[in-house]
């Protein structure tokens, strides 16, 4: 699944730019939610919207039913999207993952390392940033337990259902998004909040060799091309 950087980068754009995520549904989901959301509602077409979710759990039925990992994981993925509405409660989510790393699933470690990195109620909410909102000794934690897992896998995996633009139909596929592309930046620019007088506070100064490590981290990341769902099955 790999391809030359070149034809890599065309592939994402295109993926980034006319793909219909129906993992992304609601606001917490990966990248651009937003602008997802936007997509859907000028398409007009919840019923296909609906197909597509049950593309998508049909697949992931299929692989928790062979004991794959990965299954664990985009069903808990799915919850935390909140396009699968099975659990709600953030704790009980974040217990999703926690049982799907337990069986292996590394993009299920990389995600709950990055969530006490960032202090977020539940994994997997790529769009909202990757900065230590205030929680230094989290951050520092998180980032921890998150550079090891990096160094083996560097990205995590979404789902994506693809629109006619790349006439995949309803044909789900697997993409990645490389998890250090949004914290070297932090070291990078130095991170503020703002404290109850609305000043605002430096919470993490610039770090030149910090900034280094993840920035490589992320310039090394091998992320593999997009993969037909189903073809990890059949």
């Amino acid at each position: 699944m790999n391809l030359g950087s070149k034809q890599h980068s065309r592939w994402h754009k295109v993926i980034r730019s006319t793909a219909l995520s129906v993992a992304l549904l609601s606001l917490g989901g990966c990248m651009a939610p937003a602008h997802i959301a936007m997509e859907i509602e000028k398409a007009g077409s919840s019923r296909d919207t609906d197909t597509g979710k049950a593309v998508l759990l049909k697949h992931i039925k299929t692989l928790q039913a062979k004991g794959d990992p990965l299954g664990d994981y985009f069903y808990a993925l799915g919850n935390s999207d909140g396009w699968i509405k099975d659990v709600t409660d953030p704790k009980a989510i974040t217990e999703l993952f926690e049982k799907a790393a337990a069986k292996g699933s590394m993009d299920a470690k990389i995600l709950l390392a990055l969530q006490v990195a960032t202090s977020r109620p539940v994994p997997g909410k790529l769009d909202e940033g990757k900065s230590p909102r205030g929680n230094l000794i989290a951050w520092e934690t998180g980032l921890a337990q998150l550079l090891p897992l990096l160094q083996q896998q560097c990205y995590v995996r979404r789902l994506v259902i693809g629109d006619e633009t790349l006439s995949t139909g309803q044909r789900p596929f697997v993409t990645t998004y490389a998890i250090a592309h949004n914290i070297w930046p932090t070291f990078r620019d130095g991170h503020h909040i703002q404290d109850s007088a609305k000043n605002w506070v430096l919470v993490v100064p610039e770090d030149p060799e910090s900034r280094q490590l993840w920035e490589r981290l992320h310039k090394d990341c091998a992320e593999p091309s997009a993969l037909w769902l189903d073809t990890l099955y059949k």
